[in-house]
């Protein structure tokens, strides 16, 4: 399938090994999470692509949802 930005269809599966981070100095201690896609690169203009499993999903939501709860938290004790 052709690429939307550059029109090529010069695309290779690689297999890949992600590390995402958490943003924030609250989170310098919170471990990476790990993801390993196969990713879909256009060797024309650099897009790629590529879906995350259910599990890492999971990891991924619990992560953000804990630095809502911190965020909150947080919030609250100030206004006291």
């Amino acid at each position: 399938m052709p690429c939307a930005r550059c029109v090529s269809g010069n695309q290779v599966e690689f297999p890949s090994e992600i590390a995402i981070h958490f943003s924030g100095r609250e989170n310098l201690t919170k471990p990476h999470v790990f993801i390993f896609p196969k990713v879909i690169m256009r060797l024309d203009c650099g897009f790629w692509r590529f879906a995350v499993a259910e599990t890492e999903l999971r990891l991924l939501r619990e992560g953000s949802s804990l630095r809502l709860q911190l965020s909150c938290f947080s919030l609250s004790t100030l206004l006291q």
